[in-house]
């Protein structure tokens, strides 16, 4: 779906709040206002009285009389009075305060934060507070759904990079650093502006899922059924690119060749995240590519299962933009040369011609690891990604054999294009999968029922940062599929049949 946004003007909402939370806050503002009405009224009254004392003052040389009795002692010093005017502005400014308070609050205490978007009043507040924010400064959102704002007015295609050899070398930033950090190094002036649109953005995505987990829009919500890209239909022009919330960015002064997703199976690599985004977020931007980041989390102690998160990431990033391919990262390796361009040409790809860590060879000829890319279709045709290998090792190969399988031939980079630098370790390594080398021999008979066709998994739960859209998924065991054969334990093969040709038959 591609992502749109909507820069409407604001609009009268007229809604009937049935919940406890408003009734409190009907009678909290009717209470202010009543006491702001009573204290103008006396405020006059007083100024009105003190008037009239002053001047029987000025005329007689003493007040004037009160009830039966005279007061006759002179003044001997000024008579002290409370201004209430100022006592007025002041319960005004105080209520304005506790109002913007409350505002700013209503959505953690009652909204969308815990429950994922079931109170009204909530959703009511944020896109009263949306339009507000757009009225006050509305030259710094504008809608993407127009082209014309979206690629500018040209019809000029963005170049590719002519980047040759050691020429489009990169200067990687490998020193660890805080994630808040990378993100004021990319977005700049315009950091404060950003995360000020994170939690109302939040908010609204939060609730399109919510009401997706559902089955649909509730009964009782009345707006129109919303989408992701629906909701994230604005941006901001940071140098030449757009920036939408969640880490999408897209070229501002021409159309771009390419939508690419980068999809990142995550778990524990807080080290290497903040790194990783540091340098691939301008590595992307230079190349002129429409580009979003999503990591995807896997939120449990189970065994970590990359290509299943590399299923859920295509899927769900889906949901934000149709993307034209999809780019599986690992979140510890940093391409070295700008000439490694991540658009969608060539695919299937594998974008490694060698790593630091190899001394910038592969491991293996068939190494199909750590970053490829592939599109939409061909994703799709042949299934995605196996969903049995739980633990390390065995998913590349597996991936490979299925590509194979449906007629596609990988490319690959070659010399210096494809180096890489891996990110050093701080973490414990996943323990290696034991079944890998009986589900390799055995891979041909899941091909079709092992994969998008057999993924289930709970509700996601989406979180939009600065620089990437976070996704967290409690992945489990799927069931057995009977036509398969169990691996129970591992098995070693003869050392000369451990590289097999994987090519069909």
């Amino acid at each position: 779906m591609t992502v749109s946004v909507q820069n409407a003007p604001v609009r009268a909402v007229v809604m009937k709040h049935k919940s406890y939370p408003y009734r409190l806050l009907q009678k909290i503002f009717a209470w202010i206002f009543y006491n702001l009405i009573v204290t103008t009224k006396r405020s006059v009254e007083l100024t009105r009285a003190a008037g009239q004392k002053w001047g029987a003052i000025q005329q007689n040389g003493r007040p004037p009389a009160v009830g039966r009795k005279a007061l006759t002692k002179p003044l001997f010093r000024t008579v002290r009075t409370v201004d209430f005017q100022a006592v007025f502005w002041l319960l005004t400014l105080l209520a304005v305060a506790s109002t913007l308070m409350l505002w700013s609050s209503v959505s953690t205490i009652y909204g969308v934060e815990q429950d994922g978007g079931g109170y009204r009043l909530s959703d009511w507040l944020n896109r009263l507070r949306r339009s507000i924010d757009l009225a006050y400064d509305p030259n710094q959102r504008v809608s993407i759904r127009s082209q014309d704002i979206r690629y500018g007015e040209t019809d000029e295609i963005c170049e590719e990079n002519d980047f040759a050899g050691s020429d489009g070398n990169v200067t990687l930033y490998m020193n660890w650093t805080e994630l808040y950090h990378a993100e004021e190094e990319i977005l700049r002036t315009s950091t404060s502006f950003v995360r000020k649109h994170l939690h109302t953005d939040n908010v609204l995505v939060r609730s399109i899922y919510a009401d997706a987990a559902h089955g649909g829009r509730r009964p009782e919500r009345k707006q129109p059924h919303r989408t992701v890209s629906d909701a994230l239909s604005e941006g901001i022009l940071i140098d030449d690119y757009y920036y939408v919330s969640g880490g999408h960015w897209i070229p501002a002064k021409c159309h771009p060749r390419w939508k690419v997703a980068i999809i990142v199976p995550f778990r524990d690599r807080f080290y290497q995240l903040p790194i990783f985004l540091r340098n691939i977020v301008p590595f992307l931007k230079r190349q002129k590519l429409e580009f979003g980041i999503y990591v995807i989390e896997q939120a449990n102690g189970l065994d970590f299962n990359r290509a299943m998160l590399m299923n859920v990431g295509f899927q769900q990033a889906l949901n934000f933009s149709r993307w034209d391919c999809f780019i599986f990262h690992d979140v510890d390796h940093l391409p070295l040369n700008n000439a490694n361009y991540y658009g969608c040409s060539h695919m299937p790809r594998h974008f490694i011609s060698g790593a630091d860590r190899w001394n910038y060879k592969l491991q293996y000829s068939f190494f199909f690891g750590a970053v490829t890319g592939f599109t939409r279709s061909q994703i799709q045709k042949f299934n995605g990604f196996p969903n049995a290998y739980w633990g390390w090792g065995g998913e590349d190969d597996d991936i490979l054999i299925r590509i194979q399988a449906h007629g596609f031939f990988k490319t690959r980079p070659w010399g210096v294009t494809g180096f890489y630098n891996v990110i050093a370790e701080h973490h414990k390594s996943a323990p290696k999968n034991k079944k890998r080398v009986c589900l390799l021999d055995y891979a041909h008979e899941r091909l079709e029922s092992d994969g998008l066709s057999n993924l289930v998994y709970p509700p996601a739960r989406v979180t939009l940062t600065p620089l990437y859209t976070n996704i967290s998924v409690n992945i489990t065991k799927l069931a057995l599929n009977p036509t398969w054969t169990v691996c129970t334990r591992d098995y070693k093969r003869a050392k000369k049949d451990e590289l097999v040709n994987w090519k069909m038959n």
